[in-house]
């Protein structure tokens, strides 16, 4: 053998022994989380044809009502969440320091899109003085008019090709900001607010994951819409077995 083959030889096993503790130490210190799905027991509800003839732009697409859209049992659009008050809440933005501009110090904006005469997503979730970006990609003209509990936020037009808006978001955590566009009254969305990160919202699949959680029992509740509030409780453990898994299910009778 080489001389040098014995040195090689210990670095090798000096680097492999590195990363494989390395990876060990990640994997014990990896926090585990909640995932799952949301399912419709039941026949889904008929989505009918949205009459969109009076903007001959949207007749141009047509679309179903998105109220309440379930795909092979699985229900779309749906906000889960680790109840609000029951997690370290997100921290608020510092101050900026001196010379520098507030909207450096500003959490990332929320995106909203105005995309074929819809908005997109349907149901967005955010954190307690989160801003919303809402873009139109459309060309036609809309309003942005956003209220909560019927008081009005904000109501902005938005022409096509115009800048991005960006706008306040004063709720508070448990707040629905209510979005529609008074031009083309199909059109709403739903920004839901928390005071913590801790959420989800499921696609078509149902499904949601909430990561790295720490130790303890939480209430996780789900939001639609239509269908309202659903809640269950979960253990979060130590570790990857401490991960927890939940299905939560609405039915027919849940539709207002």
């Amino acid at each position: 053998m080489a001389r040098g083959a014995p040195v090689a030889l210990a670095v090798t096993a000096f680097i492999t022994s590195f990363i494989t503790s390395g990876l060990a130490a990640a994997t014990a210190h990896a926090a585990p989380g909640v995932t799952g799905s949301v399912t419709f027991d039941g026949p889904a509800p008929e989505r009918t044809k949205v009459r969109r003839d009076t903007d001959p732009y949207c007749a141009k697409t047509e679309q179903l009502s998105d109220d309440v859209v379930v795909t092979n049992g699985k229900l779309k659009d749906v906000l889960v969440r680790i109840k609000n008050g029951s997690y370290p809440a997100a921290k608020p933005a510092a101050k900026p320091a001196a010379g520098a501009s507030a909207a450096a110090a500003a959490p990332a904006p929320a995106a909203i899109d105005q995309k074929d005469c819809a908005y997109s997503p349907h149901v967005i979730g955010v954190v307690a003085g989160q801003p919303l970006v809402v873009r139109n990609s459309d060309g036609t003209f809309h309003n942005v008019h956003g209220t909560i509990a019927g008081k009005l936020t904000w109501n902005k037009p938005a022409a096509p090709g115009d800048p991005a808006l960006t706008l306040d978001n004063p709720a508070k955590p448990g707040d629905v900001i209510e979005v529609v566009c008074d031009i083309h009254p199909w059109m709403h969305a739903y920004a839901v607010v928390q005071d913590h990160t801790k959420f989800a919202v499921t696609g078509e699949d149902g499904a949601f994951e909430i990561p790295d959680l720490r130790p303890g029992t939480y209430t996780i509740e789900a939001w639609h819409p239509v269908l309202g509030l659903k809640s269950t409780t979960v253990k979060i453990g130590v570790g990857a077995r401490g991960a927890a898994s939940v299905k939560l299910t609405y039915t027919r009778s849940d539709l207002k």
